[in-house]
């Protein structure tokens, strides 16, 4: 079917006390818009005219953030083991309540432990074996103070 015949209205009566209804045609001087019609449908992953090129494919590479090179490695805890992620978290929360200070260090050196066999975490693990080092001398400084005095 052509444009003109997609958009001719049908024949005979219009509405109730109105006649028949006028042709429509293209306006003189406009054509259809270039790039925009009723030609072939794009292609998956292209948006034709824009400049946004493909779309990524499914496992088409390293998963999102697991590069240093990007952003979210730093900011999201992607890439790494859970034990640099929760001995990270732990330790962070053992500044604040230091009795989690050795287990901060516990899982601190388990997380440096799996580091070194290729994952990655090693800040973590560092942050949570310094951090639980330190508040777990300050608890056995505060426990020895108390059960002394």
């Amino acid at each position: 079917m052509s444009h003109q015949q997609l958009y001719q209205p049908a024949p005979g009566p219009g509405p109730a006390g109105y006649g028949a209804a006028p042709g429509y045609g293209t306006a003189p001087g406009y054509g259809t818009a270039p790039g925009y019609g009723y030609g072939t449908a794009p292609q998956h992953g292209t948006a034709p005219g824009y400049g946004y090129g493909t779309a990524p494919q499914h496992g088409a590479g390293p998963a999102y953030g697991s590069s240093p090179a990007t952003l979210v490695h730093w900011v999201v805890p992607s890439g790494r083991s859970w034990q640099s992620i929760t001995a990270g978290y732990v330790a962070l929360f053992a500044i604040f309540i230091w009795p989690l200070g050795p287990v901060a260090l516990g899982l601190g050196a388990w997380a440096f432990a799996q580091a070194r066999h290729g994952g990655h975490g090693r800040g973590r693990a560092t942050f949570a074996v310094i951090v639980g080092a330190v508040t777990t001398l300050l608890l056995i400084a505060v426990l020895a103070t108390y059960l002394k005095g």
